[in-house]
């Protein structure tokens, strides 16, 4: 199983603090901070799982969880709402 997370949230402080719990327990996790570049890091490098915050600067979560579960290279990746 792969350990490749991808967390989805605007507020640095909060990306960072989960980050590094996530990195304690073995976890590798990218962040993006804006849906359109976590859709694009999502569609290069699949991840395991998303961790999504709600609300975004250019979209809100549900958008993006949209977007990423009507392409198929992200229908299945479970998706966690922060």
């Amino acid at each position: 199983m792969s350990t490749d997370l991808l967390m989805i949230e605007d507020d640095h402080r909060l990306a960072s603090m989960v980050s590094d719990y996530l990195s304690q327990s073995g976890f590798s996790c990218r962040v993006a901070d804006t849906g359109q570049a976590g859709l694009a890091q999502a569609q290069a490098r699949p991840p395991a799982l998303i961790i999504l915050d709600l609300m975004l600067p250019d979209m809100d979560g549900y958008s993006v969880c949209r977007d990423l579960r009507t392409t198929i290279r992200t229908s299945h990746i479970p998706i966690l709402f922060l």
